[in-house]
């Protein structure tokens, strides 16, 4: 059963995706087009998210910083080298000035695409049955974003897909902020190797900890998950979903350990061996 610390009085929809998910943590594995599935196209571009909507994915991931005039943006970077014709941080330009870029495939070429901001995706989004792996993010030197916590509940708000969503970071004082706004929200805790390795802890002792701070939902390297880490997770009650999942042999291991959750770049190749 999922542990979920929700009100009295909860939306339909979020029991619904409560409901749905529990099975699914029951019975098989859900797929999630990482940043719209970023092996196929541009990464986090309106094209990307049409088409890993029509491809049938379960989740859409996405990555939200905010502009120098406080818009929430989807683009994963910090800065805008990468993915865009520009150059710099992604916090020093306008929503207009992002607008005016153009993104880049996954070999560099630039594409008609724009960064798209969270409203357009979330209106996208909004008409289908598809969830959200909505990730907040952090500028340079990890410095965390004013209000962006807000910002990004307030538009889910607006499109009525709160119940939907999973709000996630790596960062734990930002999943404790979305926990304190909006309680009935599926609030996720990211971790890598890396960033165990810098904290000085565990898989199994994080674990323990954001089911402390009522986290429904962990999302783990894949280089982190084992059988021992599914069955803990399974044991607090948490979601687990591993990222980020490119080669068949990979997926067939995670699906047969019963992750709930099989994040990838390669939704097309995912959805075949789940046999969607």
């Amino acid at each position: 059963m999922l542990r979920l610390v929700l009100p009295a009085l909860v939306g339909v929809g979020l029991l619904a995706l409560v409901g749905s998910l529990a099975e699914a943590q029951a019975s098989r594995t859900l797929l999630a087009a990482h940043r719209g599935g970023a092996l196929l196209w541009p990464e986090n571009s309106l094209l990307a998210f049409k088409n890993a909507i029509a491809l049938g994915a379960d989740f859409l991931e996405l990555d939200v910083h905010l502009s120098r005039d406080g818009e929430p943006v989807v683009i994963h970077d910090p800065t805008l080298e990468r993915t865009t014709t520009g150059t710099g941080a992604v916090q020093d330009r306008t929503l207009a000035e992002l607008r005016a870029l153009r993104l880049k495939d996954k070999d560099g070429k630039v594409t008609d695409e724009a960064i798209p901001t969270l409203e357009e995706v979330i209106e996208l989004a909004a008409p289908s049955v598809l969830r959200l792996l909505v990730e907040i993010k952090v500028a340079g030197g990890g410095t965390r974003y004013p209000e962006i916590e807000e910002k990004v509940l307030a538009i889910l708000d607006r499109h009525r897909v709160a119940s939907r969503a999973i709000v996630m970071a790596f960062e734990k004082e930002t999943v404790r902020r979305v926990r304190q706004l909006r309680p009935e929200v599926m609030a996720g805790a990211l971790y890598s190797r890396r960033g165990l390795e810098r904290m000085g802890s565990t898989v199994e002792r994080e674990i323990e900890e954001v089911r402390k701070l009522g986290v429904s939902f962990v999302g783990l390297h894949q280089a982190l998950v084992s059988a021992e880490v599914v069955a803990q997770a399974r044991q607090a009650g948490l979601l687990l979903g591993v990222w980020t999942v490119n080669e068949a042999p990979a997926m067939e291991r995670f699906v047969s350990l019963g992750v709930d959750i099989l994040i990838t770049d390669r939704p097309d190749l995912a959805r075949e061996l789940l046999k969607r």
